[in-house]
């Protein structure tokens, strides 16, 4: 199968976490719009994949801030009338670090409290040691077990407009939930490896102690080469056979 130049896909991936729609991307570039979903797929997997692993044993006692933010895939609630197809309100959950601005964890799922319960689980699992938790009323926050709980700052509801938390993306448009989960584990990746915060100086991978370099697309462009191998073409090809 047929690549684009590494350098045009870090590109790509570049505008999608800077908010561009892959509509317009299709229109500016022309490259196909097949092309760009199997990229942002294939980002998202690396990706997620990365994260999982390097995200781990964050040192020191740290004050976790988590919130919820709404998008939606399909279609809205209430707004479905007689369609068949189903509603899918979708929740993105975030935990990030009140001093290096890491984004510990990221979640998506429905509002309820398994989710909530599962995400803060997870937050627990890639600290090493007990934080201190700061919520704006997640579902099932109390029963965690070995998160102390702490006041809710006004931070956590209120967005910055100097650029000091990030703003996951809300999704404004009616996109696949596989698309929309592969853009959030992007814009993570993007938000702690590859960019600068204003605040610190250095990205907060570099703050929380997790890297010592800062990363770019071009460098998760190499990760997603590696996990996809070599193409597997075939060995052998039948002769032509010429017809008299």
């Amino acid at each position: 199968m047929n690549r684009l130049p590494t350098a045009k896909r870090a590109a790509i991936l570049r505008m999608l976490v800077e908010g561009s729609s892959m509509r317009s991307i299709t229109r500016d570039d022309g490259v196909s719009i097949n092309t760009i979903a199997k990229l942002l797929n294939d980002a998202g997997d690396a990706a997620k994949a990365f994260l999982n692993e390097h995200v781990r044993q964050i040192p020191d006692r740290r004050r976790i801030e988590c919130s919820q933010t709404w998008a939606f895939s399909h279609s809205t609630a209430g707004s479905r009338g007689d369609r068949t197809r189903d509603t899918d309100d979708t929740w993105t959950f975030a935990a990030i670090d009140a001093d290096s601005k890491l984004i510990v964890s990221c979640e998506v799922g429905d509002n309820s409290q398994t989710t909530t319960a599962a995400f803060l689980e997870d937050v627990r699992r890639r600290l090493s040691e007990t934080p201190v938790l700061s919520t704006n009323g997640l579902k099932g926050n109390h029963d965690v077990a070995d998160i102390r709980m702490a006041k809710r700052p006004r931070s956590v509801d209120t967005p910055k407009s100097d650029g000091s938390r990030p703003q996951m993306p809300s999704n404004t448009e009616k996109r696949r939930l596989e698309k929309h989960v592969a853009m959030i584990n992007l814009y993570a990746f993007h938000y702690n490896y590859c960019r600068v915060h204003p605040a610190l100086g250095m990205t907060p991978a570099m703050a929380a102690g997790l890297d010592d370099d800062m990363r770019d697309m071009t460098w998760l462009v190499d990760l997603i080469d590696k996990r996809a191998g070599k193409p597997n073409r075939p060995k052998t090809y039948r002769k032509r056979v010429h017809s008299n």
